[in-house]
């Protein structure tokens, strides 16, 4: 009786942490087109940025790139449809955000850009032209605001001060 009366003691607790648990419902599937309309949505969020060290993470010296076009796509995991295509850009800080409706939990979705705006920067980088997001709440993630990872260009020639910034947070050998 006592191990019973621990476990609710610590069911107890963890609800005033957490809050109530609800139940998603039954296991049936709706289609993303019927599921748009009910008003669900998600708002992505990111940033486009230009790497001038050519390693494809943002280090201070990466600077934003505005007027550049991103697209979301999500197609189904089972099929490959693309069931959303939207696009928008990025503002004069390289930032985007994007208004998805729907849940998407069937579907894998990414945003990608596909041409720089800047001549100085005109490379899309092989490991950081896209970022998948997560346009579902039955994952664990709660409200409705996603933030992609950064994606970007890449310069043609290694920007001279690399080297030294590179050393400073313990990358060497570039």
């Amino acid at each position: 009786m006592a191990n019973y009366v621990d476990v609710l003691a610590l069911l107890f607790i963890i609800s005033s942490i957490v809050g109530p648990v609800t139940c998603r419902g039954d296991s049936t599937t709706t289609s993303s087109s019927s599921m748009a309309s009910d008003g669900e949505s998600f708002n992505i969020q990111g940033k486009v940025y230009c790497d001038p060290c050519r390693i494809q993470f943002p280090i201070k010296i990466s600077y934003p790139v505005p007027s550049t076009k991103v697209i979301l796509r999500c197609r189904n995991r089972e099929s490959g449809v693309e069931t959303v295509k939207m696009e928008g850009m990025s503002d004069a800080n390289g930032m985007y955000s994007l208004t998805a409706k729907g849940d998407h939990e069937e579907e894998i979705c990414e945003v990608r850009v596909t041409e720089s705006p800047d001549a100085k920067c005109p490379e899309i980088m092989d490991d950081e032209s896209s970022a998948r997001v997560s346009l579902t709440d039955k994952n664990g993630v709660r409200g409705k605001s996603r933030m992609a990872n950064p994606i970007g260009f890449m310069v043609k020639d290694i920007d001279p001060r690399c080297k030294e910034i590179l050393a400073e947070i313990g990358i060497t050998g570039i």
